[in-house]
């Protein structure tokens, strides 16, 4: 495909969730200003250098405003059904030239639209409103295992039906890139590309996966059929949706989804495997005991770019006796760590814990430092209290047992 250097006004819908916000990210770093179409501006937490646009699907009036001197649209259209899709579709149509819609791999061209379902009815409305198109027709996301989340947190067994159900997810940055791709070059309308990730995977070994990237063995057990489906109509409301969400995990069993190449042959690199999608978010399922065993680990390892990872962007590190007052970020962290240890030569560390209790952990820490420009060696003792929240460390509180010897000199 071949780029388009200029600029352009696109509107980015579904912003605010897993594959939106990469599409934002995605744009921006390309050089495009998107907009970004919220309900709620306050509560939307985008990045510097996006334009926000107040306004709801629900509300097709309220979109005019929003797509004033738009040039192309990403739609993402999260409803079960396709009621009010149409009048949404026509005021992108008199407002857009181009649409990127993210439906679904189940869609057929040789079956009706309400075979299709409400991806493949709001296909056809997009076909039949004139703009240039091009169809994501996406697999199972991988970040839909995030509905297991508490479950992993709170026993380490996932309880769901059809443990043997053969998917082949795909990453939401990888979504992205493909939608970024065709918003941004020339090649793709008129385009149904068909998505998945580069592998396939049963639930059970899903479950595994998820358990490798968060340092924790975990459990599937295999929920019968009509109890999944009571609590899921209960959650989703939609009898229909429930039911064919439940016969399509009970066919792939016995007949796994396909993988399909398209991600790489339409950004030039290869899908993310489900355990890059683990790894990437291992905090979503990390309880307090699994953030202080892999913190304590990262230490005893030596490794300060696994620890590093566990804290939040908006972490506060309180140590009075370091001096400089409260640290906030990663960066601010390293860089007093730096200034503290840049005479010293650390031999050793000794690490005493993690001990844990409520969303808190604590670690006794003994260096043992050479001071270069004397030749001394010392130890030096602190306790640290951490706070988890979000499967990150969002505070620090440093407690020495002996003033550092970095700040007595």
């Amino acid at each position: 495909m071949t780029e388009r250097n200029e600029q352009k006004k696109i509107l980015v819908t579904g912003a605010t969730g897993n594959v939106g916000r990469n599409v934002v990210s995605l744009l921006t770093e390309a050089g495009h200003t998107p907009r970004v179409l919220v309900r709620d501006p306050r509560s939307a937490r985008l990045p510097a250098g996006v334009e926000v646009a107040v306004g709801d699907l629900t509300e097709p009036g309220s979109l005019d405003a929003a797509l004033e001197g738009v040039e192309s649209v990403f739609l993402l259209w999260p409803f079960v059904t396709a009621e009010g899709a149409e009048p949404v579709v026509e005021a992108i149509a008199k407002h857009s030239r181009q649409v990127v819609y993210l439906s679904a791999f189940s869609v057929r061209d040789d079956a009706e639209p309400a075979e299709n379902g409400v991806w493949g009815q709001v296909e056809r409305l997009i076909e039949r409103s004139g703009v240039r198109w091009t169809f994501l027709r996406a697999g199972g996301f991988a970040a839909n295992t995030l509905g297991w989340a508490g479950q992993i947190r709170d026993t380490g067994v996932v309880r769901a039906p059809y443990a043997g159900a053969a998917r082949s997810l795909i990453h939401e940055a990888d979504i992205a890139a493909v939608a970024a791709s065709a918003l941004t070059e020339d090649g793709h309308d008129g385009r149904r590309y068909l998505l998945t990730g580069p592998e396939v995977l049963t639930q059970a070994e899903q479950v595994r996966l998820i358990g490798a990237a968060i340092g924790r063995e975990l459990r599937f057990d295999e929920q019968p059929r009509e109890e999944a489906r009571e609590q899921m109509v209960a959650a989703w409301g939609a009898p229909e949706f429930v039911d064919q969400a439940l016969d399509h995990w009970a066919r792939i069993v016995d007949e796994p989804e396909p993988v399909v190449p398209t991600v790489r042959e339409v950004t030039g690199r290869p899908a993310r495997t489900f355990l890059e999608w683990a790894r990437d978010h291992a905090a979503d399922f990390r309880n307090v005991r699994d953030v202080a065993d892999a913190y304590a680990g990262a230490f005893l390892r030596g490794s300060l770019e696994e620890a590093m990872a566990l804290l939040a962007e908006d972490i506060v590190r309180v140590a009075p006796l370091e001096g400089g007052g409260e640290l906030h970020g990663p960066r601010a962290i390293v860089e007093n760590a730096g200034r503290l240890t840049a005479d010293y030569d650390i031999h050793g560390v000794d690490v005493e814990g993690p001990f844990v209790a409520g969303d808190r952990f604590a670690i006794k820490f003994t260096f043992d430092e050479l001071h270069r420009p004397t030749g001394q060696r010392t130890n030096t003792t602190k306790m640290s209290l951490y706070t988890v929240s979000g499967g990150r460390i969002v505070r620090e509180e440093v407690y020495y047992f002996d003033r550092p010897q970095a700040v007595l000199r």
